[in-house]
């Protein structure tokens, strides 16, 4: 990777109790307005929780190019972002594995999965995750899947898996079957997944 030129994506998972949401997404709003405006500033998408009582109830999404650019930005002094109420685990990530989806928008649902990985263990997690893949592109209703690792081995989450499942039921239905469940017990790291629908861009 080279990191002088090379896009970054920002994954940001936020704890954001119930009934705050519409606080939460102003102050979102008005660092992404002041984001945009600035160089290397790609795209981004705020996910929310289908399930209120995720842990992680907004997870935020966003490609820059290159890091530098990402870090220039929220450093500013008139970056809105730091003020933010909410804990808040960001982290810089490239990507390591993908499935891509079938079309632009493939629809559905969207997995994030955050996993605590030791920086010592990125071998063992690769090959236990790359076999319960194997197992769930093989199920109705998967649509793709991203796997994404951290640049800094002080994330909070050093591994972040980014999916898409025709539904919520199909994903059930997935990780539901016998092979999955056995590939996925090999992960012996905890994991913090939940499912999402996209609601700013």
């Amino acid at each position: 990777m080279n990191a002088n030129s090379d896009p970054v994506v920002l994954i940001n998972l936020f704890e954001v109790p119930a009934g705050a949401d519409q606080g939460f997404i102003g102050a979102w709003e008005a660092a992404r307005n002041f984001l945009a405006a600035q160089p290397g500033y790609r795209s981004t998408a705020l996910h929310r929780s289908l399930g209120p009582d995720a842990e992680f109830r907004f997870v935020n999404v966003a490609e820059w190019a290159p890091a530098a650019a990402f870090q220039a930005a929220t450093n500013h002094s008139d970056f809105p972002g730091r003020d933010m109420p909410f804990p808040a685990h960001p982290g810089l990530y490239q990507v390591v594995a993908e499935d891509p989806p079938p079309g632009e928008d493939p629809g559905g649902v969207v997995l994030i999965n955050a996993f605590e990985v030791p920086a010592d263990a990125d071998e063992a997690f690769l090959a236990s995750w790359e076999a319960s893949r194997q197992v769930l592109h093989a199920q109705p209703g998967y649509l793709a899947t991203r796997l994404h690792r951290s640049l800094s081995p002080e994330a909070d989450f050093r591994f972040v898996n980014i999916g898409r499942y025709a539904s919520p039921q199909a994903f059930q239905a997935a990780i539901g079957q016998p092979g999955f469940r056995e590939a996925a017990a090999a992960i012996q790291h905890r994991a913090h997944p939940g499912l999402y629908e996209v609601v700013r861009r």
